[in-house]
């Protein structure tokens, strides 16, 4: 009998899969052991030739089922093996391969204990197996054995050790194993600290006591605190919003069962294998307007037709949910334009004033994460709104090379992630929210620091976005400082079209290819804001070929806040209309406002999403934003969202050399909206447009592929309009794994750092040196 090493890489730790290894090989009579290793897992096993090639082939083709398996090699061995075939201690390292698996919502199985009278675990709201529980964001070290986790000082009983043991049972080497009998403690607690309860039972009917009377509790989840409330309890959904200062952002909603969700949503086949994926994002899905709704959704979703909804991704959600039996508010627990609050010590001192109640348990959260969000368009595109628990932060499968050197590219700040590379490693940090915002620069930092300690990175290049004043950006120069390493900043639009590139495997295609580059801001190479492009890449080079027409970036970042701004700056080429717009600023407001133009200092913007603030606002969508997107938003809202046909009418516009003059299609906007033309229709005439305009500048320019990426692309029915006018005759590219917002600039700022790495080898490129005029009416 000979003696193999076998070594397995990926998401191979927190799956299984050691007590899968060692189940087949008794299965198969194989003696030998199996251990987590610094870099995956690392099997040694004695048997005939035949046998041992049986039994790697079935690892390979048949893993647990949340394994992700990136290397796998099998050689002949020297080591000695003893009889039969153990788990043994992990092998100590200084490096790790393996990739960091995410936390796992509820699997089946587990849900269905806790509802068994008969289970040991009938309601114990940690109930966990091999393939589900907490993974991520309690990992404090690999290899990944309950002593790396923060449930190392939580000793099991003797049931779950012998569950431990047991080759047959699901909880087979179960790291995070637990139940009554051992029980994680759990606490409730009064918004001044004051302990009312220890008991489990106890706090689980508190807790559905106090949502049935209306009140706020902030109650603990995988990723850090939320917020619930009974979501059919207007009142208490209005303070809610007061003690948030959330006056009009949407609330996602947690329904008990999908049936139970199905009576207020509609949901198609891929919206609802998401919501009942192992990721369990919230999915936003449009709303059935019906009298009989449980759920006050214009109190929830304000001036919008989708509401997000979720599933219970733990048992503690589920009992709650189902112990309520309808839907719940379930929002991040923070104020506005904070992080989630993800530490016990700080969820008192800073949510007294909101919620009435507290649950807390002692299993420490060490990162923080958001529940992710995604939607899905009428043609299936998938859309990430927000990334976060469930997939983060790995990217698989890498569409990279291996590096000789330890990457960092720290992003951009409105949507804070970033991205790190070692080796064959590559990481993507979950959304870590508005960078401007010191706690969210300080769990930027903390989810760096645990991130970087997990897998021994030390960065020895760092990338940043052009924006001189980003968080990010001072962070990466500081860090380029202490270190002593290289720094390269990458522009914020050219980041995104990378990333879109990157994602698809483009970079090295040969072909042309037109990137649509719509957002709301970005520094530009000139000084000004940029935000409507268009660039087009060749072997290897990237060039700005045409742009939204400039306008007035008035008074810096109010402007996004307040689409009037926008609305005014967009027709100050079209003086008769502007008048339109006086009743709407104060007399001292339009004097001062109208004099600004005037002493020729102003930044200039060429951004699709003021440029799409300012449409809404002409539309009548009037009031201020109070989340970033709040009037595009409401602007989509308009049109019928999965409409089977959209209008074939848009607004003219001109190209003039390099630049889009947009003010043909307002005059046509204000014409059809004195002429009593419905918004909705001018709504879905100005994406129209939008889709029109793409088209024209990728015939102009003549390239057969289109990349998209920017926020702007987070709007369903503008990806819907496109793909319906262009996808016959043109191959159209848009993100998979990442959301088009700025949560991906730091991945693009990596996929152009490797591309230039090659540039030289590839020549100089293409460079757009189009200088035509066209109407387009």
């Amino acid at each position: 009998m000979a003696v193999f090493q076998i070594k397995i890489k990926g998401m191979v730790q927190g799956v299984g899969f050691r007590p899968f290894v060692h189940k087949l090989a008794s299965e198969m009579k194989i003696d030998g052991r199996v251990s987590n290793g610094s870099d995956g897992v690392l099997i040694v096993c004695e048997g005939s030739e035949l046998t041992i090639q049986k039994f790697y082939q079935t690892i390979l083709n048949k893993p647990p089922q949340n394994a992700i398996i990136t290397f796998a090699d099998i050689i002949e061995s020297k080591q000695s093996v003893e009889k039969g075939f153990k788990i043994i201690n992990s092998i100590p390292g200084n490096f790790s391969s393996v990739l960091l698996t995410p936390d796992v919502a509820i699997c089946p199985s587990c849900a269905k204990e806790i509802k068994d009278l008969q289970n040991p675990r009938y309601r114990y709201p940690f109930t966990t197996c091999l393939n589900c529980g907490p993974r991520y964001s309690i990992a404090e070290a690999v290899p990944y054995d309950r002593a790396n986790t923060t449930m190392r000082t939580l000793e099991m009983c003797s049931s779950c050790i012998s569950e431990y043991n047991s080759i047959e049972n699901t909880r087979h080497h179960s790291q995070t194993n637990s139940c009554p009998d051992c029980s994680i403690p759990m606490h409730l607690f009064d918004f001044e600290g004051n302990v009312l309860s220890t008991d489990c039972v106890e706090i689980l009917n508190f807790i559905n006591q106090k949502l049935e009377a209306g009140k706020i509790l902030a109650i603990k989840g995988t990723g850090g605190y939320l917020l619930m409330c009974d979501a059919n309890n207007e009142n208490t959904i209005s303070l809610l919003r007061e003690h948030k200062n959330r006056p009009s952002k949407p609330f996602a909603v947690l329904f008990p069962t999908f049936q139970r969700l199905e009576k207020d949503v509609f949901v198609n086949k891929l919206e609802k294998e998401a919501l009942l994926s192992k990721e369990a994002p919230i999915v936003l899905c449009k709303v059935k307007k019906e009298i009989n709704s449980s759920i006050s959704f214009q109190k929830i979703a304000p001036g919008l037709v989708k509401l997000g909804v979720m599933l219970p991704n733990s048992p503690l959600l589920q009992l709650i949910a189902e112990d309520f039996g309808g839907p719940i508010i379930a929002t991040s627990a923070n104020v506005s334009g904070s992080p989630i609050i993800f530490r016990d010590e700080d969820v008192i001192p800073n949510l007294s004033g909101i919620a009435d109640f507290f649950v807390s348990y002692d299993r420490e959260i060490l990162v923080p994460q958001d529940d992710s969000v995604v939607q899905f368009t009428k043609n299936k595109q998938k859309i990430i709104l927000r990334r976060s628990r469930g997939f983060a932060p790995n990217y698989f499968p890498v569409p990279f090379q291996p590096q000789n050197k330890a990457v960092l590219a720290l992003g951009a700040d409105l949507k804070g992630t970033f991205t790190l590379s070692k080796k064959d490693l590559l990481f993507v940090s979950q959304y870590l929210g508005n960078l401007e915002n010191l706690e969210s620069g300080m769990a930027f930092d903390t989810t760096l620091a645990h991130i970087s300690g997990i897998v021994d990175f030390k960065p020895e290049v760092v990338l940043a976005d052009l924006h001189p004043n980003y968080y990010s950006t001072q962070k990466a120069v500081a860090l380029s400082e202490n270190l002593n390493i290289p720094l390269q900043k990458i522009q914020h639009h050219k980041a995104h079209f990378f990333s879109v590139l990157a994602e698809n495997d483009l970079l090295d295609c040969q072909e042309p290819i037109l990137g649509v580059i719509w957002d709301g801001t970005g520094f530009g190479e000139d000084q000004q804001i940029w935000g409507g492009e268009f660039f087009l890449y060749k072997n290897g080079r990237m060039d700005r070929a045409f742009h939204l027409k400039y306008f007035n970036q008035i008074s810096g970042d109010k402007m996004s806040k307040n689409p009037k701004l926008s609305a005014l700056s967009l027709l100050q080429g079209l003086d008769k209309f502007k008048e339109l717009l006086k009743g709407d600023f104060s007399e001292k407001e339009w004097s001062y406002y109208n004099k600004l133009p005037k002493n020729g200092n102003l930044l200039k913007t060429s951004s699709m999403g003021r440029f799409l603030d300012g449409i809404a606002y002409l539309l009548d969508i009037k009031s201020p934003n109070s989340y970033e997107g709040e009037a595009a938003l409401k602007l989509e809202a308009l049109v019928s969202l999965g409409k089977e046909k959209f209008t074939n009418e848009y607004y003219p516009f001109e190209i003039i050399e390099n630049e889009i003059d947009f003010h043909p299609i307002l005059f046509g906007l204000i014409l059809d909206k004195i002429s009593g033309e419905p918004k909705e229709i001018i709504a879905e005439k100005v994406f129209k447009t939008l889709s029109i305009m793409i088209a024209e500048v990728c015939e102009l320019v003549g390239v057969e592929k289109i990349a998209f990426s920017g926020g702007v692309f987070q709007n369903a029915v503008l990806c819907d309009m496109v793909f319906d006018d262009l996808s016959t005759n043109k191959d159209l590219y848009f993100h998979k794994n990442l959301s088009p917002n700025d949560e991906n600039i730091s991945f693009g700022q990596f996929a152009s750092y490797v591309n230039n790495k090659q540039a030289d080898k590839l020549g100089k490129g293409f460079n757009n040196k189009i200088k035509q005029t066209i109407s387009c009416v």
